[in-house]
């Protein structure tokens, strides 16, 4: 079976940069957040070896969320100029490596990656998405998993439901009645992840909770007394994933080869001396060409 591996960008370096200390290159430049990338790009290569593999990115400017809801995100911090300055070193790492890059204006990495996981998964694909954002396991089924690079933990149906007590079906929901403090989706207050997941195991979603309100014990029934239905319809649509339009073609994905020569120069330019071991590891034997070289 083809795998595509499908890699939230955005989310990750954003952890990266904040995860890691502050290191520099040679000439002063931050490169926290391209070395961490990096090296859980090449770990990734290496463990999982996918035939097709896609970078995804969020795009610059207001998404369909932020349509719906003014607030959404609104708790964000801009990007330090010091992360800004590393995102297109990042980016040319990936064109050397011939690594896809993908994104689409109006719409953030998680619906791309969504839609492109979707596709790939009707064409008989294994698909894994890579993201530290809990979110991307409503994707989650036989077909797709979400692999977290920061507790390098794999998510199937049976690991969603070992750790948050619900199925990947129920997630949407499961997120609307806890809320997200920072994306701003309002959830409900006082319904905590315990609450929810075994309200969700016992009425199967929202919809059949709020219809069975009367049989709730009271110590639900006071969360849920002066709900706002439209506040919950609003969560739902802040947390669900959008499927879009993308004139990509899965195979526009396949994996090429990467041009060593300049990804050596890179690294040379940031200090990176080490990583071009990593590079070699995650390549077949017989397509090191230029291992000579190094």
């Amino acid at each position: 079976m083809k795998r595509l591996l499908l890699i939230d960008s955005s989310s990750y370096i954003y952890r990266a940069f904040y995860a890691l200390p502050p290191l520099t290159s040679p000439k002063g430049i931050p490169t926290g957040a391209i070395y961490g990338f990096v090296r859980m790009l090449l770990k990734l290569l290496n463990d999982f070896n996918p035939e097709y593999v896609a970078a995804v990115f969020d795009s610059k400017g207001k998404t369909i969320r932020h349509m719906q809801f003014t607030e959404y995100k609104a708790n964000r911090k801009e990007t330090p100029d010091s992360l800004s300055i590393q995102i297109p070193y990042i980016k040319e790492i990936l064109n050397t490596l011939n690594i896809k890059i993908v994104k689409k204006e109006g719409f953030e990495a998680d619906d791309i990656i969504a839609t492109l996981a979707k596709d790939a998964e009707k064409k008989g694909f294994e698909v894994i998405v890579v993201t530290p954002d809990k979110d991307m396991l409503q994707l989650v089924n036989d077909k797709i998993k979400v692999f977290n690079p920061v507790s390098e933990i794999l998510y199937d149906s049976q690991k969603v439901k070992e750790k948050y007590g619900i199925e990947p079906n129920q997630f949407v929901d499961y997120l609307s009645l806890i809320g997200d403090p920072v994306d701003n989706v309002p959830g409900i207050k006082g319904v905590g992840p315990k609450t929810a997941s075994e309200l969700l195991n016992k009425y199967g979603s929202i919809e059949n909770i709020l219809q069975n309100l009367d049989k709730l014990p009271e110590k639900y029934k006071k969360l849920f007394e002066n709900i706002d239905r439209e506040s919950i319809e609003k969560s739902k649509q802040l947390v669900n994933l959008y499927q879009t339009e993308i004139e990509i073609d899965i195979e526009d994905l396949k994996k090429g080869k990467p041009d060593l020569i300049k990804l050596k120069q890179i690294f040379d330019e940031l200090g990176f001396k080490s990583l071009m071991k990593d590079v070699e590891k995650s390549k077949p034997k017989e397509e090191i060409k230029q291992k000579t070289l190094f």
